[in-house]
């Protein structure tokens, strides 16, 4: 972060005014950060988070009769999820859901999948294009044609793992171009903010994040200003600079927890928009592809921003959802300082506080 004196000044006096130590409780965190000796301790059906504890705890002790048992009667997404995989454990998900989810739900909890599991508005789709794209140039050297978004979840890989749980979307049969390496699947999910969704998903992660202020700024613009339908819930980013540092934190919570995890990849937006070759190419070590020099400078070319908003750009409507606008709006660094003054940046840096993240470890100007 910058060194600027009165951006500091500023975080450490609203610090001291708020005094916040911690905006989720013990039991919270652990469901979080997938913490099961913490999470045995607050088992418990008398409360949302005590009962979804109980529900973990028991999927991973192997115990998936009191899993079942302690579901409720109108379960919700998440919960819906848990006891399909508690079904899927215990082999009665394809008498309960159909042979079809079934085996859709078996593909994606496979260990050769692979899934970009992010903080919204952090290079998701960015990333998934580079993938997709680079299966491409592996498969045609000379590839030279960029893809639309349509395309690359129809052709390509295009399933969203939670959207496909809680049935907002179809199973797509994902490419082969990838098989032949070991990756069945370049599935993605966002975080949640009730619990570890990646907790019982094998496979690779690569898991991304951006810094809390840009990402206020773009998933203001993305969810309120860019939709008629939501102007109305606020005027300015800061009118919900709160509400959205609040859920920023809780999936940073998560997404730290796997830091150390072999098995996952995690990196800053900022570090990819900083050095994409360099980065870029250590996701394609990391997850054991072949390392083709000019298939990853082509990859990345079809899979930049500029690219996307050019074939936004010819089509006059957003790629990914129906917006006003791009989707492509701005990818910049720093792109909170037309929008947040001192007292705004005090404000997050207590909210981000009272989680135990400190702001000062984000790089948040270009």
């Amino acid at each position: 972060m910058s060194s600027s004196a009165h951006l500091d000044t500023a975080r450490q006096g609203l610090r001291k005014l708020f005094g916040r130590s911690s905006s989720v409780t013990p039991q919270e965190r652990a469901l979080l950060t997938h913490d099961w000796d913490r999470m045995a301790r607050h088992r418990t059906p008398n409360t949302d988070a005590g009962r979804m504890a109980l529900v973990l705890h028991a999927i991973h002790a192997g115990d998936t009769a009191t899993a079942l048992e302690a579901i409720p009667d109108n379960p919700g997404d998440v919960m819906r999820y848990l006891s399909d995989y508690a079904r899927w454990q215990s082999g009665t998900l394809m008498s309960a859901r159909g042979e079809e989810f079934a085996s859709a739900f078996a593909s994606l909890h496979q260990d050769d999948v692979v899934t970009i599991a992010t903080i919204q508005k952090s290079g998701t789709h960015w990333m998934r294009f580079f993938l997709t794209n680079y299966a491409r140039c592996l498969d045609n050297p000379g590839e030279d044609r960029p893809i639309s978004y349509k395309e690359l979840l129809r052709d390509y890989y295009g399933n969203n793992r939670w959207q496909f749980f809680r049935e907002a979307e179809p199973y797509r049969v994902p490419s082969g171009l990838l098989a032949g390496h070991g990756i069945s699947d370049v599935t993605m999910q966002h975080f949640s903010g009730q619990f570890d969704p990646f907790v019982f998903s094998p496979g690779k992660k690569i898991m991304l994040y951006r810094n809390p202020l840009d990402y206020v700024i773009s998933l203001f613009h993305y969810t309120i200003k860019q939709r008629p339908q939501n102007r109305g819930r606020a005027e300015h980013p800061r009118d919900v600079i709160v509400s959205m540092l609040d859920t920023y934190s809780k999936h940073y919570l998560t997404l730290d927890a796997y830091r150390d995890d072999e098995t996952t990849f995690v990196a800053a937006y900022e570090d990819l928009k900083e050095d994409p070759a360099g980065r870029f190419r250590d996701v394609v070590r990391f997850l054991g592809l072949p390392l083709e020099e000019e298939a990853v400078d082509r990859a990345l070319a079809l899979s930049d921003i500029s690219t996307i908003h050019a074939m936004e750009d010819k089509a006059g409507r957003s790629m990914v959802v129906k917006l006003d606008g791009y989707f492509t709006r701005d990818g910049s660094i720093g792109q909170w300082k037309q929008f947040f003054d001192d007292k705004d940046v005090a404000v997050a840096a207590s909210v981000l506080d009272g989680y135990g993240i400190d702001l000062e470890t984000f790089t948040v100007e270009g």
